[in-house]
């Protein structure tokens, strides 16, 4: 039988248990490549050996670029020590040869071996790992230890280390910290970083942000028409933005009542709701110090790193609300459908169902993190959306690149349509000019045009031009037709069947921009576009 003995639980307080289960070697490839992706690095598999737990993948962002021997154990548990209840370890079963290579890399340059161990509880994942370096020329079944106070250190702040009795230092972490890992592994390894002597930054060093719960502005009043989750959709440029601008200046208009974000392809469920980060601390030097560049003065305080909860703008937002019932907040979420929206949302999801007052049916318990942030502010850890938090938002299905939303997800919110011409008489002035009729036309009447030449196509609406498509200063620039409305019109509407708009013995972007330049009519027959002005 097991003999238990110490576990970590979520929210990193410790209970005597048996060990968890081991986690399978395809998680622990699953868990490190998503680690990666959660801080927007781009990752390449290159190869996977199960039997000797070796995952080589390439990591880039930007231009920094990781090339990775991953070595990871899931035989991360208790040493079968009777004394030592609180020691975790991992076992180098496999002969050292198999890994001399790379265990014996100097982990300056592109290339860096990492030695991980696996901790799931909780449905919570922990990462501990040991520099190879000090694990040179084991013998068979060699030992990495590490400490379970590490581990919920992880849990619970998102980060811990432990020294062994060789001064050899393990770090502990969650999986979205692998990027900051590999690149600063000399120094997470070095030394114990947080000791008594450790400085918070001063007031000058860290940017000043106001109380999250404050309010500074009189109760205000919404439409009971308007929807609480809502949905604006519609073509590109038909004005969708500028309607929610206007009704959040209208009913929300104090800057501490509503917040924005921008969703895209990158876009992660820590950020939305909150996640641990990496910030800066400091501690008395006895010695200057001087910057990268061996020249700057850096003064006497030496930078550590230590981690702390930051949260997304939901959960900012959703803090205020619940401390101010008197007052409306919205959260304005542009191009929601470019994230996984669903993903994002999380177990915010079900917190989306209201009752007819408005307020969340459905109470979540949020993580262990978001939980510990709202007891600081005094508020319950089971949550339901209040009634008095407005989440709106818009999207257009028909952009490359945008991701569908399941039917359980739309059923939450309430769609409104923006007719293609809307907002039309806000352009009714605006002029485009056009190589081939020499002048310029006005930009309703040139869309109008287009617009029903593509629907006698079978276009959809969603891809046919809005007003606000373009703006009037691209439109007065002279190159705004060849520079962003054709490439439009060719690679997005007409993708696949170029010929349905335009005419040309090539109908690449490129051929049709050269002949646009010529002076040519590209377009095809039938296509009127009216009066010309030739002073354009």
């Amino acid at each position: 039988m097991a003999t238990p003995n110490y576990q970590a639980n979520a929210d990193g307080t410790l209970v005597k248990e048996i060990d968890p289960p081991l986690m399978p070697f395809a998680d622990q490839r699953d868990m490190i490549i998503s680690g990666f992706k959660q801080r927007q690095w781009d990752v390449e598999e290159k190869d996977h050996d199960e039997q000797k737990r070796l995952l080589r993948i390439k990591v880039t962002r930007g231009g920094v670029v990781f090339d990775l021997y991953i070595y990871t154990f899931s035989n991360f548990a208790w040493g079968n020590r009777a004394s030592r209840e609180y020691e975790k370890r991992i076992q180098l079963s496999r002969p050292y040869e198999e890994h001399k290579i790379q265990f014996e890399m100097d982990n300056v340059g592109e290339e860096k071996c990492l030695l991980l161990g696996s901790y799931r509880r909780d449905n919570k994942t922990v990462i501990s790992a040991w520099n190879p370096a000090f694990y040179r020329n084991h013998g068979f079944s060699g030992a990495c230890w590490s400490d379970i106070h590490a581990v919920a250190s992880a849990m619970r702040t998102g980060f811990g280390q432990y020294k062994d009795s060789k001064g050899r230092v393990a770090c502990a972490f969650q999986p979205d910290f692998l990027a900051f890992y590999v690149e600063n592994m000399a120094y997470l390894h070095s030394g114990l970083l947080v000791e008594r002597e450790i400085e918070e930054p001063s007031p000058d060093e860290i940017e000043e942000v106001g109380p999250i719960d404050k309010v500074d502005v009189l109760p205000n009043d919404v439409p009971a028409n308007l929807p609480r989750n809502r949905i604006l959709y519609g073509a590109p440029g038909t004005g969708k933005s500028h309607r929610l601008d206007g009704e959040v200046s209208d009913f929300f208009g104090g800057e501490s009542l509503h917040e924005r974000v921008t969703f895209h392809p990158d876009y992660t469920y820590g950020q939305f709701v909150g996640a641990y980060r990496p910030v800066p601390i400091y501690r008395e030097s006895s010695g200057a110090l001087v910057a990268a560049d061996k020249v700057t003065d850096a003064g006497r305080h030496e930078p550590l790193i230590d981690y702390t909860f930051v949260p997304g703008p939901f959960l900012r937002l959703l803090v205020r609300a619940m401390k101010n019932p008197g007052h409306k907040f919205v959260l304005v979420i542009e191009e929601l459908n470019r994230a996984n929206a669903p993903a994002v949302f999380g177990e915010v999801f079900q917190l989306l169902d209201r009752d007819n007052k408005g307020l969340g049916k459905f109470p979540v318990t949020m993580p262990t993190e978001a939980r510990d942030y709202l007891r600081s502010h005094g508020l319950p850890v089971s949550v339901r959306l209040p009634e008095n938090l407005y989440l709106w938002a818009t999207m257009n299905s028909a952009d490359q690149g945008v991701m569908p939303l399941d039917a359980a997800f739309k059923r939450r919110w309430t769609f409104e349509y923006v007719p293609l011409n809307e907002s039309q008489a806000v352009t009714a002035g605006w002029m485009i000019h056009l190589t081939f009729l020499g002048g310029r036309v006005p930009w309703n009447v040139f869309r109008a045009a287009i617009n029903d030449h593509l629907r006698k196509g079978d276009i959809p609406e969603d891809r046919l031009l809005g007003p606000f498509f373009m703006r009037q200063e691209e439109l007065e620039s002279g190159q705004a037709f060849r520079n962003k409305l054709l490439l439009y019109l060719r690679d997005d509407v007409v993708r696949h069947n170029p010929e349905a708009l335009f005419k040309g013995v090539s109908l690449s972007y490129g051929a049709l921009a050269d002949a646009y330049e010529r002076g040519e009519t590209i377009f095809a027959e039938g296509i009127d576009f009216g009066a010309v002005n030739q002073g354009g």
